[in-house]
């Protein structure tokens, strides 16, 4: 699908209107809490039916009536559930327009202690899911010819290293090469894909993980240059930005959101001495 519109060099489009959403349907894979809670109200706030999927019940249709939109409960790294959600969307809205897909957990484990039970989780929490959902949106947007933007977010484990996070980073790498793999393949199609990649982030999950104490919090928010800590919603308005039109020329990018932590040589390093 070529798309070419010949406008003069002045032309200017609406932008207040660029990022609203009203009458598109967006699917958020991991909506119950968190970063995926905040995608939800982010979208629905500037006029989006969310689908608010989850492994919850509970927590998805809590989720969907706070925005006035559709609950859907499943396994998403099960290819059957994936294809019953994709049918589920299209049966109840006729349309879909746009996924995010914000599901993944790190197991903190040393490599020389990892098994293969480790490293089959981190395939399936970080990367089975997304695949299966690049596969039936595409399929999807394929067979309508009406494209769509697919959002994921990466991690800066996938860019940088740290200890006893080898199966996460490596499964979060492998996501942001499936990210502008699949851009190359799913563009003609008018299909966007895109991530966000977080550092730390002040979710739910990490406030109520004991290894997560105060001081440590502190101690990374004192190498981050914008010496604040992120909150889900600072994950959730560059999702925003990557499922509206606003982004229409953005496709197969990971943008990093940890406030330039990961741009800093976190080495300690003594005080210059200053000569005059």
């Amino acid at each position: 699908m070529t798309e070419w519109v010949d406008r003069d060099a002045d032309w200017s489009p609406d932008y207040a209107s660029m990022l609203r959403l009203d009458g598109e349907v967006h699917v958020v894979l991991g909506g119950g809490f968190g970063i995926g809670l905040q995608a939800c109200r982010a979208l629905a706030a500037n006029g989006a039916t969310v689908v608010c999927v989850d492994r919850e019940e509970e927590r998805a249709a809590a989720v969907a009536a706070e925005v006035g939109g559709l609950a859907w409960t499943g396994d998403i790294t099960d290819r059957e559930a994936i294809a019953s959600l994709f049918g589920f969307v299209e049966e109840q809205c006729g349309r879909l327009d746009g996924v995010v897909d914000i599901v993944g957990l790190a197991m903190y484990k040393s490599l020389v202690d990892l098994t293969d039970d480790d490293w089959t989780f981190h395939v399936d929490i970080v990367l089975k899911h997304a695949y299966l959902a690049l596969t039936y949106a595409g399929r999807f947007w394929e067979r309508t010819g009406t494209g769509g933007s697919i959002s994921f977010v990466a991690s800066v484990a996938g860019m940088t290293s740290a200890p006893k996070t080898s199966a996460y980073g490596a499964m979060k790498a492998a996501l942001m090469s499936l990210v502008r793999t699949s851009a190359v393949e799913l563009g003609p199609l008018g299909i966007r894909v895109n991530a966000a990649a977080p550092g730390v982030v002040r979710t739910p999950r990490q406030q109520t993980n004991p290894r997560w104490t105060h001081d440590l919090v502190v101690a990374n928010v004192d190498k981050t240059p914008l010496r604040k800590v992120a909150y889900p919603s600072d994950i959730a308005a560059v999702l925003l930005f990557l499922s509206s039109p606003l982004a229409g020329h953005v496709t197969g990018q990971t943008i990093i959101v940890d406030g330039g932590n990961s741009i800093v040589f976190n080495v300690d390093t003594p005080e210059p001495e200053l000569k005059v």
